[in-house]
This record gives C-alpha cells, structure tokens and sequence, in this order.
C-alpha cells in the first residue's frame, strides 16, 4: 500500500511538474521599427504588456527596434524572430512575400483568430495583406490613404497676419515664406533635412525607386495606367522647381541637403507629413508649437498607403508559433487596455487617462513623452488606441473620407524587379547622386534633368519602365 502511495504521489508531482511547464507563456520574438535607438523605457513597457498578455492568452513578446538597414540584415543572416513589421517602405512586404520568406496565414488567421480576421476590413486583406491571393500580413488600421498636409506655426504666422487655410496647393505655401522671413530672423522659413519635406513625393506610386512612377492625378485620364520617369510628373516636377526658387530666395536652409533632419526641439515653422483629417488639432507636439495642419495633396488610396504598415510571420516559424503571433495581434486588435499599453507606455507613469468632452483621452507625462515616444504604427493598429488630450479625431469619420479618395487604377499591382535588379540597382545609384539635393531644393532641376536623363538611360531605366510596363499590362488584362 505505502508502495502505491508512493508511486501515486510521485506521479501527481511528474503532472503537477508538467502542467506548471505548460502553464508558462508563450514567448515571441517581435522585430518593430524604429527610425532610431530603442526608447528608453521600453524593457519597462515590455513588462507591463507581458503582464498583460500572458494573463490574457498565454503569450509574451520580446520586442526588438530595427530600422530600414537592420531588418535588411536580419533577414538576409536568417537572424531569428517569429513576427516582423512589414511595409512599402521597410522591409518590403512584396519582395519577402515573393521569397516566401512570409508565413502564409491565409486560412489561419480565419480558423485560429476569427476574431481578429473580422476587426479588419475585407478589402485590407485582400488588397494590402495579400499577394497573388494568399495572405501573408496583418494590416496595421491607421491612415489607409495617403494626404499630405503642411504643419504651420499657427502662433507666430497669425501673430504677423496671415490666414492660414485648412485647404491649399503647394505653390501658395510662397507667400507664408515671404512674409515669415520679413518678420522672423532667427530661423529660416523652411527648415528641413536631406530628407526634404516628409510626404512631399507621396503624390505618385512609386514602381521602381525613386525614378519610376505613376502619378495618382493621372487617373481618370488617357495616361492612367502608364509607368513614367520622374520628369514627367508634371505635379512633382512642379514642386522641384518651386523648391529650387524658395532655396534661391534664401527660405530653406543652405545646409538642407547635407544634414539628416531637424530636430523636434528647433521652432521650424513649416513642417509637413502624411496625416488624416483632424490630426492636427490642437497638436504640440515640436518645441510646443501649437500646429495649424493645411493639406495641398489628397487623400489618395493605393496598394501602397494601405500596406503602410503591416506584421507578418517568419516562414519558418511552426504553426503553435503562428498562431502564438496571431492571438498577440488580436488582442492588440480588439482589446484598448492592452492597445495603450504599447502606444503610450505605463498608466501612471507614461500617461494618465483623462477626459475631453466627455471623451476618454489620454495625457502623456514628461517621461512618456521622453522614454517611450514613437510613431503611432509602430506596434499596433492606430485607430483601436486612445486618442490624446493634444490630437482627437474620430476615425469613423476618418474612414468614410476615404470614400471620396483619388483611388489607384493599378489595383494590387507590385512589380517584379527579378529580370532588371542590375538595372534598378545601377539606376537607385544614379538617384543617389541627386535626390537630396532635388528634395531640398538646392539643386536647380531644370538645369540638371538632360545629365539625369543621360545618366539613367545609360543606367538601363528605359529596360526597367518597359519590363514594369509589361507587367502591369499583363496584370491588368487578368
């Protein structure tokens, strides 16, 4: 009898052993961008939100900030991860979804996460998150379409008189420059870096580089559909020039295309960037400017502004480990306590909820705002986080805008560059050489476009337009 106590008791421990080992949480390796360093604070966000989610569904996450160069190595050296952000712009989800470096998650996201398989529109799976009709990434619901607005000074430009309107073109931001550098000496009225102004380009889609594109304001014309060199975008060319006069009359900086950017602490009094309607109320955010937003292009809706930002799962991860991704972005979907926590950092120390007409908002602390500060996308869907006390907008509304949005005739068009990489590779070289200088405005564009012209044919463009050409041509004849 004692021997079968024994054993008995011996075996309830082996299970209790074995259910407190399967009792521990998942863990996943989750690479996310990060134009710069990792924010101060985040081993101390990661704890909270593991708190959280290990509670919740069983996972924690080890969260890992890379820029563009880094998730291009990491991929390359098969360093490990099991989810990734994927976008156009970083670590480009056609080319990895090509080389099926991507998990195709496909019937697994409907089977193993209904839930977060119904929080996002139909059209934003079929359209961003997938490629020849396989799913491979997760959209990230933030600002679907792309519209580029100028940030104006609102104190310092109505203090001098001027009107500053919701709605305007590109080519009347001039007289504001005027009459800012006639009443302000300390800075230049257009401060930026190489990067030029942010969005400025976002006009057309871009199929190769830089020097291949196909304008959104082509559309419902004899050219829609047409892949074109930069120089005959008449709408960008435009904005080239114009820059070149405002640099020539001493409104940007002359050190504009030899340093990286202007600091968020420096009072520049036009900024500009891609946003949505209502963003910019009340907003604060660069040296406690109260920004005024003007929007002179869009919105525009494409291929490419809805896989502005995505998360997809490492090919190569098993399917406990997929499904382990899946469940993470579902709660991040579908649950605003845990959304916060990775937008805004710890309650009470990062942030504090608080109320603005009636509505539930949150106020982010000094050290929110030093240690744990990044774009919105970074590690979630924007519109399931809480607005901010400086930046309330509602994204139903948001959403229905898009309704009346200049929408790409390409469909989910993505070009193979396979039978032309040499060419793109010997022509993004070329644009190198001059792209800073195009942004910023301190390159006379006119005087230099037959070298341009010369340079890229020698560099193989016209191969690449009529392999791109061919493409979407075929694609659309589908």
């Amino acid at each position: 009898m004692k021997k079968f106590l024994s054993l008995a008791l011996a075996l309830m421990l082996v299970l209790a052993i074995a259910c407190t080992a399967s009792a521990e949480p998942q863990k996943i390796i989750w690479w996310v961008y990060a134009s710069g360093d990792a924010p101060i604070d985040t081993q101390m966000v990661v704890d909270a939100a593991n708190a959280y989610s290990a509670e919740k569904i069983g996972v924690e996450v080890e969260l890992i900030f890379k820029n563009e160069e880094q998730f291009g190595l990491g991929m390359q050296t098969g360093e490990p991860y099991d989810m990734t952000f994927t976008c156009d712009w970083a670590n480009d989800f056609a080319s990895n979804a090509y080389n099926e470096m991507f998990y195709d998650i496909t019937d697994l996201v409907k089977t193993a996460t209904p839930a977060l398989y119904e929080a996002i529109d139909q059209k934003y799976w079929d359209v961003a998150g997938s490629l020849n009709g396989k799913i491979y990434a997760v959209p990230t619901l933030k600002d679907m379409a792309s519209q580029q607005f100028f940030r104006l000074d609102k104190e310092r430009f109505e203090a001098i008189g001027c009107e500053l309107p919701d709605e305007m073109t590109f080519a009347e931001l001039e007289p504001l420059l005027k009459a800012y550098k006639e009443n302000y000496t300390d800075l230049y009225p257009l401060m930026m870096g190489k990067g030029g102004l942010t969005g400025m380009t976002n006009s057309a889609q871009w199929i190769a580089g830089n020097y291949l594109c196909s304008p959104y304001h082509l559309a419902g014309t004899d050219r829609e559909n047409k892949i074109i060199p930069f120089w005959e975008d008449e709408v960008l060319m435009e904005r080239y020039q114009l820059l070149h006069k405002w640099y020539e009359l001493g409104y940007i900086n002359p050190d504009a295309a030899t340093i990286e950017s202007i600091g968020s602490d420096i009072r520049a009094a036009i900024r500009s960037g891609s946003a949505w309607k209502g963003y910019y109320s009340g907003y604060s955010s660069w040296a406690g400017i109260v920004v005024h937003g003007a929007s002179y292009a869009g919105p525009f809706m494409s291929t490419a502004t809805m896989r502005g930002a995505m998360n997809a799962i490492n090919a190569a991860a098993s399917e406990e480990q997929a499904i382990a991704c899946l469940k993470y972005l579902e709660l991040l979907n579908t649950d605003r306590t845990f959304r916060d926590i990775l937008r805004y950092g710890v309650e009470g120390t990062h942030f504090n909820y608080t109320e603005v007409n009636g509505n539930k908002v949150v106020e982010r602390t000094e050290q929110g705002n030093n240690n744990w500060s990044m774009d919105g996308f970074v590690t979630g869907s924007v519109v399931n986080a809480s607005c901010t006390t400086d930046s309330y907008y509602d994204w139903e509304e948001i959403f229905a805008d898009y309704e009346n949005a200049i929408v790409s005739t390409l469909g989910t068009f993505t070009f193979d560059k396979t039978n032309v990489e040499a060419e793109c590779a010997a022509c993004s070289a070329v644009m190198e050489k001059y792209t800073a200088e195009l942004l910023t405005g301190t390159l006379d564009v006119d005087a230099k476009l037959e070298t341009i012209k010369e340079e890229l044919k020698a560099a193989g463009i016209e191969a690449i337009q009529a392999e791109a050409q061919a493409q979407l041509d075929a694609y659309l004849a589908q």
